[in-house]
């Protein structure tokens, strides 16, 4: 697709403070946008701080699917009209949700490219609860598939996606920048030893094995406290902040453990961290964990997805099985009796981000595909 400019309209189901939302606006922020015009469609508005003006500024289009236009053919509808006016060279779905969108519309329009993003296990609920025709549309209505582990590749090709048809693209976060300065949350503590979760609360992240394995731990250690930074982002997961507050609660650990809600800015609270933790049953490849491995945190996560891909056991942070409440309290508690251990740990996994998963080295490779796709040119 050799091109002196590349217009590409990406499609997110919103654009909050996830990890999709965070890479995308990471990797559109650090694209060279003398030869690639990007712009964002988004199909719901997001409930706290959305990445909708950091996109603006960094000239990026953002274009809000109006609020009147509901359902499924209504959007369908909209898109079209939008392609046909717009004309892009490619239409890259970055949510799993709009894979379809940007395989069928794009089709109808004439886009020449039209690739699609599976950036979480289709083993998990997440994806499973979807019919099997709408799960065949995700991920085979468009051309290729953009990945972010290795995991995802297997899982693409065990259900019948070509390896021509995927494309591994690893996350990145940026290093070295200072960030904004944030106030700490109300209920964020002071003072003493914190470990750290900063994920969306769904339940596939599984803060209440976070919960568990850390209540464990506090009689041990009395200046420990647990924080959980996040918000409630998906309608079939209504309960679990509730889920999560009762469990504290039934453990008696309300002033120990605290989920202190939505932060505009996470990586500001990192500092304050000792260890990060992230217990997840499905992942790929979590813009959390690298953005602690960017503040120089060792992490203590579960063996899923694409976190063994970022996470060397024992070298920059511990990886423990999945749902396993005893290897979680154990693998907190040695990096607690052992800072030294665990401050070298923080140190090789910052390293590990800047020599290759930051902007500058992952941006290019993105560049580089769009750029060697044949055919593709109008």
């Amino acid at each position: 697709m050799k091109l002196d400019t590349i217009k590409i309209i990406y499609l997110i189901g919103q654009l909050g403070l996830g990890g999709s939302e965070r890479q995308l606006y990471l990797l559109l922020k650090h694209m060279d946008i003398t030869r690639f015009e990007p712009q964002v469609v988004v199909f719901n508005p997001s409930a706290n701080y959305t990445l909708d003006d950091d996109l603006r500024r960094a000239g990026v289009s953002v274009h809000p699917i109006p609020p009147t236009v509901r359902g499924i053919p209504a959007r369908m509808a909209w898109l079209y009209r939008f392609f046909r006016q717009l004309r892009p060279h490619v239409v890259h779905s970055w949510s799993i949700h709009d894979n379809a969108y940007a395989g069928l519309v794009g089709w109808l329009a004439g886009v020449p490219l039209r690739l699609g993003s599976v950036r979480g296990s289709i083993g998990s609920p997440d994806f499973r609860q979807f019919s099997r025709l709408i799960q065949w549309l995700i991920l085979h209505s468009v051309q290729a598939q953009v990945v972010n582990s290795a995991s995802i590749v297997a899982d693409l090709r065990a259900a019948g996606v070509p390896a021509t048809g995927i494309f591994l693209l690893p996350n990145c976060v940026e290093t070295g920048a200072p960030g904004p300065q944030a106030e700490l949350p109300a209920n964020f503590p002071h003072s003493g030893r914190i470990i750290g979760m900063v994920a969306n609360l769904r339940s596939e992240k599984n803060h209440l094995l976070f919960v568990r394995a850390l209540a464990r731990l506090l009689p041990e250690f009395p200046d420990l406290y647990g924080v959980m930074v996040g918000q409630p982002v998906r309608a079939s997961d209504p309960d679990v902040p509730e889920q999560v507050q009762a469990a504290i609660e039934r453990l008696g650990a309300g002033e120990r453990i605290r989920l202190v809600g939505f932060h505009p800015y996470p990586p500001a609270l990192l500092p304050r961290f000792e260890v990060f933790c992230l217990p997840s049953d499905f992942e790929g490849t979590p813009n959390a964990v690298l953005e602690a491995m960017a503040a120089g945190l060792p992490v203590v996560a579960t063996n899923v997805g694409g976190i063994p891909q970022v996470i060397e056991h024992g070298i920059n942070g511990l990886l423990v099985p999945p749902r396993d409440e005893d290897a979680l309290a154990a693998a907190l508690r040695d990096l607690l009796l052992d800072p030294a251990a665990a401050r070298q740990m923080g140190q090789a996994a910052r390293q590990r981000v800047e020599r290759g998963l930051s902007p500058q080295v992952i941006v290019p490779q993105l560049e580089a595909y769009y750029d060697s796709q044949p055919g593709k040119s109008r």
